[in-house]
C-alpha cells in the first residue's frame, strides 16, 4: 500500500504561533488570540461478511461537520488511502490519521468522502482497469460503487466529542453483512453502508472460544474445518432472543467470525467482538450465519445464548461449549 500524505484544511487558525518577549510583556505573533487546538485519531473497523476475499475501500477524505452541517474540517489524503476491510476484523483497524490537530468541539457527524472514480457507474467502472474500489471473491475482482460517495460522502453519526486536553481517539465500524449489495448480474457490487462511530475510550470487547463440535452439529451449514459460514451475533441488552438479521427488531449490533487455530491435529476456533460500548449485551453463535440475508427473515437457529457485561477498556470472556442434556 503507498505511503498516503494527509492535509488538513480547516477554519481554526493554527496553534503554532510564536511568542516574544518584549519590553511590554507578551507579545504574540500571530496577531490576536488564538482557538485552542487538540488531537483527534481516527480509525476504520470492520463488522465482516461471509462470503469475499477482500473489500476495498479507497478514501480521498474526512469532514468533520458542525452543528449546522457544514464542514468544520476537512482532512485529505493524496492519494486517496485504500483499505481492505476485511483485514480489520476481531479487533483490528486501520488507521486513517493519528493525533491530527482539531478544533476542540462536539462534531454531530462526519464524512468519509470515497474516492471520486468510486461514483462511477457500473459500466464505467468496468471499463476502467484501475477502478480503486472494489469486492474480491473466489479470485475476481468486481467494481464496488459507493453511490454519492464522492460528494455526499459515507455519512456518519456521532457525537465526535473532542476536548483541549488529552486525545480523543475514534473508530468507524462498517457492518459489510448488512453493506454489501450485489447488483444482480451486473458484475458490480454497491456499498450502501451502515456505520457507527465509538468513542474507544468507552468501549470493550468480547471474546472466547467456540467447540468445534458445535460445527459438526447436522443442522450446522458452516465449514467445519475453517468455520465460514458461522458467527457469534451480539446483541445490545442483556436477556435478548436472537433472531436473525432482517431488519426488525432484535437486529444485532454486529456479528464475529471464527479463526481457526490448530495444535497437536485438533481444531479450536475464537471470535472477538470489539468496539463496543460498555454495557449490557447478549451473545449468541450461529452455524447457519451463511445462510443469513440481511432484511430478509431467514430461519437461522442459534446456540447458547448469554448475557454478558462489557466494561470499557476490558475484555469479557464468553465461550461456546456443547452441554450434555440432562
Amino acid at each position: 500500500m503507498p505511503m498516503t500524505m494527509a492535509m488538513t484544511e480547516s477554519r481554526f487558525p493554527s496553534l503554532k504561533c510564536l511568542l516574544l518577549l518584549g519590553a511590554g510583556g507578551l507579545l504574540s505573533a500571530c496577531g490576536g488570540e488564538q482557538s485552542p487546538i487538540a488531537s483527534l485519531s481516527l480509525g476504520v473497523a470492520d463488522a465482516p461478511v461471509d462470503d469475499a476475499d477482500a473489500v476495498v475501500v479507497s478514501i480521498s477524505a474526512v469532514e468533520l461537520l458542525d452543528a449546522q452541517g457544514g464542514v468544520a474540517q476537512r482532512i485529505a489524503f493524496e492519494p486517496p488511502t485504500s483499505i481492505d476491510l476485511l483485514q480489520q476484523q476481531g479487533g483490528a483497524q486501520f488507521l486513517l490519521f493519528e493525533g491530527r490537530e482539531v478544533a476542540p468541539a462536539t462534531y454531530p457527524e462526519l464524512r468519509l468522502i470515497v474516492a471520486s472514480q468510486s461514483n462511477a457507474s457500473c459500466k464505467q467502472a468496468q471499463a476502467n482497469p484501475d477502478h480503486p474500489s472494489y469486492v474480491s471473491v473466489d479470485g475476481v475482482d468486481y467494481p464496488l460503487i459507493v453511490p454519492s460517495g464522492g460528494s455526499a460522502g459515507l455519512k456518519v453519526r456521532g457525537p465526535i466529542v473532542v476536548e483541549d486536553v488529552g486525545e480523543a481517539r475514534y473508530t468507524i465500524d462498517f457492518d459489510l453483512r448488512k453493506s454489501l449489495v450485489e447488483r444482480g448480474s451486473t458484475g458490480c457490487y454497491n456499498l450502501k453502508p451502515v456505520l457507527r462511530v465509538i468513542d474507544n475510550a468507552d468501549a470493550g470487547r468480547v471474546s472466547g472460544v467456540v467447540d468445534a463440535a458445535l460445527l459438526a452439529d447436522a443442522g450446522c451449514t458452516a465449514d467445519p474445518a475453517d468455520g465460514s459460514g458461522a458467527a457469534v451475533y451480539v446483541y445490545p441488552g442483556a436477556g435478548i432472543v436472537p433472531d436473525d438479521d432482517d431488519g426488525t427488531a432484535p437486529d444485532p449490533l454486529t456479528t464475529a467470525l471464527l479463526t481457526p487455530t490448530t495444535e497437536d491435529g485438533a481444531t479450536t476456533f475464537r471470535y472477538t467482538a470489539a468496539f463496543l460500548p460498555a454495557g449490557a449485551y447478549t451473545v449468541a453463535f450461529s452455524c447457519q450465519a451463511g445462510d443469513d440475508v440481511p432484511m430478509a427473515n431467514d430461519a437461522i437457529d442459534f446456540v447458547g445464548p448469554a448475557s454478558v457485561n462489557v466494561q470499557a477498556g476490558a475484555t469479557t470472556t464468553h465461550d461456546f461449549t456443547v452441554v450434555a442434556p440432562p
